[in-house]
């Protein structure tokens, strides 16, 4: 699994709404946060799908076979405050033949969540920290 750095910002644009977080662990939200994600990545170009729910946040599928690339979107630790981070799953016949593209894709993914969030008025200290290893 590849995985890039973890995106924060605060904003008040993504409302919480009742039983979202059903599908999460309990005070995990971003269902809002993902959907405005996903439109703005079908606007740049990228094959964006329908969101998933997870135990750790809201999940936007982003098709680029043969990997499977995500953006997951939570809430962070105060009221509205945002994580978000990209990771890729699969290739492994592109991994035993040495042709992994995986890390290039989700450096290209993670450049157009940084460059969405940097030129949206609803989106306020943007910080960047470093993919846990």
């Amino acid at each position: 699994m590849k995985r890039a750095p973890l995106l924060s910002f605060e904003s008040s644009a993504f409302p919480v709404t009742p039983g979202e977080d059903e599908g999460t662990n309990p005070g995990i939200y971003g269902r809002e946060l993902a959907s405005w994600i996903s439109e703005q990545l079908i606007r740049a170009g990228f094959n964006a799908g329908s969101l998933i729910a997870e135990d750790f946040g809201w999940c936007v599928p982003v098709k680029s076979p043969p990997y499977s690339l995500y953006v997951v979107c939570a809430s962070g630790p105060l009221a509205a405050q945002w994580q978000i981070f990209v990771f890729s799953e699969g290739g492994l016949v592109d991994r035993f033949l040495r042709k992994d593209r995986s890390a290039e894709l989700v450096v290209d993914l993670h450049t157009t969540l940084r460059h969405c969030l940097e030129s949206s008025p609803v989106v306020y200290g943007l910080g960047e920290e470093p993919a846990a290893q």
